[in-house]
Order: structure tokens, then sequence, then C-alpha cells
């Protein structure tokens, strides 16, 4: 928990700086790091509604940090996520063995995480709160799927985030403290044949007054194999044609990403 707190202060220090001093640290695309503006990541296929939210994105715990402005992110993230790295690794070998593989199958192919080979990544984000002006239709963040194999979820107790469950109806993920909210992402479902579904969800802008005006933040790991792993079912099935993890994430990032 501590860890957690830690890494929470430290993110509501950035996000509380002027817009210009974040902009000095803006997302490399290809390296995975940095600073990601309001409307810079877009979900929603209405491209005329906002999606009101930023986030400073970390790959790797030796690239770019706003040190000079917030020297506390740099040592909170990286605990964080060295935390993050070993709960994956038990999971990983949990799921392994609950699918009937190789217990070493999943953290075989999970080696470089946070790394230059790996997509893996920790995100810390901000939704502000929502302007009077909002343009109709807007949200804190569109309807997706993760991309990659599993996420964790860190929550402030704002709320907001709804999952679609199996009837297709959407339910909110009321935060529990001292919990971590696990979703399961695509290359999973690929993986498992649909036996392991990516859980579509998305943050709406909520209706009442009060909690419109306040901000909400969250921390988000997100696990992916290795870039070069081909994914494929494991069944060996047709279900999905095979794609490498690179390959997937790339795509997924040319559809949101608005640079």
């Amino acid at each position: 928990i501590d860890l957690i707190n830690k890494a929470f202060s430290a993110s509501s220090e950035f996000f509380a700086l002027d817009e210009s001093i974040k902009l000095d640290y803006p997302r490399n695309p290809e390296k995975q790091q940095g600073y990601v503006a309001v409307n810079r990541e877009k979900f929603n296929a209405n491209e005329n509604s906002d999606e009101l939210r930023e986030a400073y994105d970390v790959k790797r715990m030796d690239g770019m940090f706003p040190d000079e402005v917030v020297p506390a992110m740099r040592p909170a993230v990286k605990s964080l996520a060295d935390s993050c790295i070993a709960l994956s690794n038990r999971i990983l070998e949990a799921m392994a063995v609950g699918l009937g593989i190789d217990r070493k199958f999943f953290t075989s192919t999970h080696k470089d995480i946070c790394n230059d080979n790996n997509a893996s990544c920790l995100r810390m984000l901000y939704y502000p709160p929502v302007p009077a002006n909002v343009t109709e239709g807007s949200v804190r963040c569109g309807t997706h799927t993760d991309y990659g194999t599993i996420t964790f979820l860190f929550q402030d107790t704002m709320g907001g985030l709804e999952v679609c469950d199996r009837n297709n109806e959407w339910v909110p993920a009321t935060p529990i403290p001292d919990t971590i909210l696990v979703n399961v992402g695509d290359i999973l479902q690929f993986w498992s044949s649909d036996k392991l579904r990516a859980t579509k969800h998305r943050v709406l802008i909520p209706s009442e007054e009060k909690i419109a005006q306040a901000s909400r933040r969250s921390i988000v790991f997100f696990l992916h194999p290795d870039d070069p792993v081909l994914i494929k079912p494991l069944n060996g099935s047709d279900h999905y044609q095979p794609i490498t993890a690179k390959s997937h994430v790339l795509k997924r990032f040319q559809e949101t990403y608005q640079y």
C-alpha cells in the first residue's frame, strides 16, 4: 500500500504542474515514455468528442522522467513497477496451470518486461475536472480493451470505471480499498481462444455535478509478451490468425494515438 500511495503522490505532483511544463516531457510513440495530453489518445469513434484525460507512460525505469520538477516520481514508479513485475510472474504461472499448459510457458514469453524488447509499461492517469462547456458525447476514457496479456489497475476512491459483462451490460467497477483490479487483455484472449476474454471497459463523465467537478486518478500496469513472441491459439485452432506481440500493439497504437 505504501508503494501505491507514493506513486499516486508523485503522479499528483506532476499532473498539478502547468501544462507548458508537462509538455516538456512528450511521449515518444516508439519508446512509449512520457506525457500524453488531453485528446492525444482517443478510443471513442466520435471524432468530434473529447476524451478528458492525461497520462504519463513509463516503459523503462532508466528512461525519461521529469526528475527536475518531480524528483520523487522515478523512485516511486520503479518500486511499484518492480512489485508489479514480481506479481505478474506469479499470476502468469498460475494462469498456465489453469489452462493446462506448461507451467513456465507464460513466464518464458515475458522475459523482458519493461525493456526495449517488450511493450509492458506503467501508466499514471489523471482525469481533470470536467469543464462546463464540454463537447456533447465527450468521455473520460472511451470504450476499449487492453492490448496485452493482463493489466493491473490501481484506482483512487472516485470511481467512474465501467466494465462490460458477458451479457453485454455495463456494470460499475466500484473501487475496493487496498485491492488491485485485474483485466484480461487482447493477447490472452487470442492465446486462450476466448476462454479468457479481454475486458471491454470505459470511463464516462458522471452526471452528478459534484463528482464531475472533481478529478480522478489511477495507475495502470500493462503486461505484454516480448515483442517477437508469435501469438496463436494454444489449443491449435485457427480461431485467431498468428500475430507477433509487437505487431499487435503497434496496430492498436496506430488506431488510438493522435500524432
